[in-house]
């Protein structure tokens, strides 16, 4: 049996909050506000859609990684997987890693 030789990405993976506006959001038709209220709601309160609309402009524009936390919440939201969220992450992260390497 032939083994197979995976090729290492040539391009740096998508960033979570790339996905979550182009595919997610940009598609429902939702702003950025209004899935900040829809965060905040889905945390329960625990989180101040003032916050929860900081952290998820960060997240979008690239600044931030995404956190277990926020995948968990987003996850809530948008009926995912939050493991979806951190391999995208974790798949940014190893990139950027053996680029620095």
């Amino acid at each position: 049996m032939a083994k197979l030789i995976k090729k290492r990405p040539t391009r740096q993976p998508s960033h979570p909050g790339e996905i979550l506006k182009e595919v997610w959001l940009d598609e429902l038709g939702y702003s950025q506000s209004y899935f900040a209220d829809l965060l905040s709601e889905a945390s329960g309160g625990l989180s101040k859609k003032s916050t929860i609309q900081t952290k998820l402009n960060e997240v979008i524009s690239g600044k931030r990684a995404m956190s277990a936390e926020f995948a968990v919440l987003i996850s809530k939201v948008l009926k995912t997987n939050p493991r979806m969220w951190m391999n995208l992450q974790v798949q940014l992260d190893i990139w950027q890693a053996e680029k620095a390497a």
